[in-house]
């Protein structure tokens, strides 16, 4: 495999149609979803780990990206687009069941308070600190974190952010 994974920033929730549209151009594209049960006389629901982003894989052209239906940039670094790495996408296949679902233990909720410091430690955001910013959904924690040189909140697993220390 010789090219890299980019992150193009979708419309709000248009990045099933933005992977089409990605797809129609030739490029190969990675969208991590999950399926969660927000009510409890509801069906789960799919929805992304990380709404409003894509991961789309390139040999190198993406200048084609930018101007593709559904997609509003790429996360940029620089005179190009930030680079993710082949173990983080790879890491969050690993965790996808017989669906194509991104599996997310069962852990309590409640644990963290908005504004409280939180630091990722398991998985591909291991080691980054940010701020929680809701803790609400049964098994993940909305987390204000800064990502490819952006801000970005993100749903992270319960069990893999812990209170950050303040000092």
């Amino acid at each position: 495999m010789s090219g890299f994974w980019v992150v193009a920033q979708t419309k709000p929730q248009q990045e099933r149609w933005a992977a089409e549209n990605v797809a129609r151009q030739g490029f190969s594209w990675y969208l991590p979803l999950t399926r969660i049960k927000r009510q409890p006389r509801r069906p789960a629901k799919l929805v992304c780990v990380f709404p409003r982003y894509l991961f789309v894989f390139t040999e190198g052209q993406w200048h084609s990206l930018l101007g593709t239906y559904g997609v509003t940039s790429l996360v940029m670094s620089g005179n190009g687009p930030a680079t993710l790495p082949q173990n983080a996408v790879d890491a969050l296949k690993r965790r996808e069941d017989g669906d194509g679902l991104i599996i997310l233990p069962n852990s309590p909720t409640g644990r963290f308070k908005a504004g409280e410091p939180l630091r990722v430690n398991q998985g591909p955001f291991s080691g980054i600190t940010g701020i929680c910013a809701q803790d609400s959904a049964a098994d993940r924690v909305k987390v204000l974190i800064e990502f490819l040189g952006q801000k970005s909140t993100v749903l992270i697993a319960d069990d893999h952010v812990e209170r950050a220390c303040n000092g």
